[in-house]
């Protein structure tokens, strides 16, 4: 990585996603019982069938495509929260080089039995220096080049159009930026840089749909609650599954309806938080 400093930086940043997203493993150093990434996501290998499966416990009735977009979602998701948690501490662009789907004890609130996770490791490379400006670019080409096999295998196994899993990969990146910039209290600064990758001209991960917005509430004894979300540009297709619904930001809801839904989630939320 060049320098003790950038090293320890790194280091704290893994250490820190530990704590705050135990959902989500990341390590620096190698593990012989990870794959390669192009094992892990070889056509028919048994990590993506298992991984396919899991996403059933997220609802029932599920069919290929439905599998394939909640992979998508769930692999680019906790994929963004390692990347992003070492990007905005360190400055540093994580590359995948080992990978491993693993069992993990999650809190008891969560009330999962057989959860698991992604286990990252990851080489760490400064920005160019004959770049400095743009160190978004450069997180941005490796992101999409580490992401496009594993879109392009989906595709292929459970014919999920390409198009869909980049919006869905661009949403997990903004909202993973989100999450850890909202955690460090950074996050003005987060989202601008997700702003900056995601919205690339000629990006696969580029949508006019996805955004941010500032939900606003006023909660009890009057208090003025507001809180910023992330606007998905594509769906999960959970409202495919028996008994599913739309998610509260699901770009397939009108404008209006996904205000509303999120300024009751942020009155929830304020609720929770007093109780």
């Amino acid at each position: 990585m060049g320098d003790a400093a950038g090293e320890g930086e790194a280091r704290a940043a893994v250490a820190w996603l530990d704590a705050a997203f135990p959902e989500v493993a990341c390590s620096l150093t190698p593990d012989e019982d990870m794959q390669v990434p192009s094992a892990f996501w070889a056509e028919g290998s048994a990590g993506v069938e298992t991984c396919l499966s899991y996403q059933e416990r997220f609802g029932a009735g599920m069919d290929n495509k439905v599998r394939a977009a909640h992979l998508i979602a769930f692999y680019s998701h906790q994929l963004s929260l390692a990347a992003a948690a070492i990007y905005l501490y360190s400055g540093r662009i994580p590359d995948v080089t080992g990978l491993r789907f693993e069992h993990y004890a999650p809190p008891l609130k969560a009330g999962a039995v057989d959860a698991r996770r992604f286990h990252f490791c990851t080489q760490l490379s400064e920005v160019s220096a004959s770049d400095p400006g743009d160190p978004e670019r450069l997180f941005h080409d490796r992101f999409v080049a580490h992401l496009r096999p594993v879109i392009a295998l989906l595709k292929r196994r459970c014919g999920l159009s390409l198009r869909a899993q980049w919006r869905l990969a661009a949403d997990s990146l903004a909202g993973a930026f989100l999450e850890v910039g909202r955690r460090c209290g950074t996050e003005e600064e987060a989202i601008a840089q997700a702003l900056a990758i995601v919205k690339r001209a000629g990006s696969p991960l580029h949508s006019e749909a996805l955004c941010y917005e500032r939900i606003k509430a006023t909660g009890e004894g009057g208090k003025e609650l507001s809180r910023t979300y992330r606007m998905r540009g594509g769906c999960c297709l959970y409202y495919r599954t028996d008994g599913g619904s739309y998610c509260d930001s699901c770009v397939l809801l009108e404008p209006e309806a996904r205000r509303e839904r999120l300024r009751a989630h942020l009155l929830e939320t304020a609720r929770d938080r007093t109780g």
